[in-house]
């Protein structure tokens, strides 16, 4: 966002109380750019655009796309139950316009993932071949390059305090290290706390939030996997040459308040149900564990635009926000320039919370 606003001749100034960019959820992100479990319709052609949109950056930096890795998800199920839940997405995908095909294991062994165990060669596989991951910390720090070349300034180890109004707007923001800014506008992204910066205008900004759990492996030759994987048992998918990041939901949902704590004692679960599915894996350790809260709107919807009640303040908070990112960042930025709002985000206005 910071970049499209720079690129559009706004001065910007861009503050994060981290001392480095993307170091909040950003780099505990699993980072999968998808519409696959999106729904209903209009969230899901919101996330379907959004992983369009890092294509059209793609194109618009002349391919340089070091932070974009291709190669498509694989998914498959555990029964006969599941196995039917699995057919109704991929048919309800496919009428939407989304790319997917099945693959059979055997096929998939010989020509993709020979290092993955699937329950039978002959298990059906759903391929998403356009879903890719992200570096995500890559992408941020190179949208904050690009953003910077047009101009904007970035503040790091600062803290927003108080946001200042005058006549009923938005008139600067007073930082941690004493400095008062001037602005027209402002863009709460602040993830996980976004809440904590909706309270400084006195405004409710209803979150729930979805504590999560990665751990990085790492291995002393190259990874035995080329891409995304969706098991019964475990999520994988590379994070580097000689990396990769494992996750799951049903892990997640074992993290308890001192979530640091009981991560150390998920971890082994995690890496064993790991080797399961990548047997190669029997070699790797685990280097890094990532456990971080997933900024979600109360009602589980996307939050982007202007609050009515407080001209010039903005929201933009997410889900899935390395998918959306990109798009939400174009939009809302085109929305604060010229007050034009695209369609695709009109369900996903501010102001369906009560804010005051």
């Amino acid at each position: 966002m910071a970049f499209r606003l720079a690129q559009g001749g706004a001065r910007v100034w861009i503050i994060d109380k981290k001392s480095q960019p993307a170091r909040g959820t950003t780099s505990i992100s699993f980072a999968w750019v998808n519409a696959n479990e999106k729904t209903p319709r209009d969230y899901f052609e919101l996330n379907y655009t959004g992983l369009k949109e890092h294509f059209r950056l793609l194109e618009e930096l002349s391919g340089r796309r070091s932070w974009l890795k291709l190669g498509g998800n694989l998914e498959w199920a555990e029964d006969e139950a599941a196995q039917d839940k699995l057919c109704y997405k991929v048919n309800r995908l496919h009428s939407w316009g989304y790319t997917v095909q099945w693959r059979e294991a055997a096929w998939l062994n010989e020509f993709m993932e020979p290092h993955v165990v699937f329950p039978s060669p002959d298990t059906s596989v759903a391929f998403f071949s356009e879903e890719v991951w992200v570096d995500a910390p890559q992408l941020t720090n190179a949208l904050i390059d690009l953003a910077r070349k047009h101009g904007a300034q970035l503040g790091l180890g600062v803290a927003v305090e108080s946001i200042e109004t005058k006549g009923g707007r938005v008139a600067a923001l007073r930082l941690s290290n004493g400095e008062r800014l001037p602005i027209d506008a402002v863009v709460n992204a602040a993830g996980a706390e976004a809440d904590h910066v909706a309270a400084l205008l006195g405004l409710p900004l209803p979150l729930k939030l979805s504590k999560g759990l990665l751990i990085r492996l790492a291995m002393k030759e190259e990874a035995p996997l080329g891409r995304i994987v969706h098991s019964p048992l475990i999520n994988l998918r590379p994070a580097g040459s000689r990396h990769l990041l494992v996750h799951h939901r049903s892990v997640d949902e074992k993290l308890e308040n001192d979530s640091r704590e009981t991560a150390g004692s998920l971890c082994q679960e995690l890496l064993e149900r790991a080797r399961q599915v990548v047997p190669a894996l029997n070699a790797a350790s685990v280097e890094d564990i990532l456990v971080g809260d997933r900024p979600v709107p109360k009602d589980g919807r996307s939050c982007v635009g202007a609050v009515s009640a407080v001209p010039g303040y903005y929201e933009a908070v997410t889900h899935s926000g390395v998918t959306l990112g990109l798009l939400i960042g174009r939009l809302l930025a085109q929305e604060i320039l010229t007050g034009e709002v695209e369609a695709l985000i009109s369900p996903f206005r501010p102001d369906r919370f009560a804010r005051r």
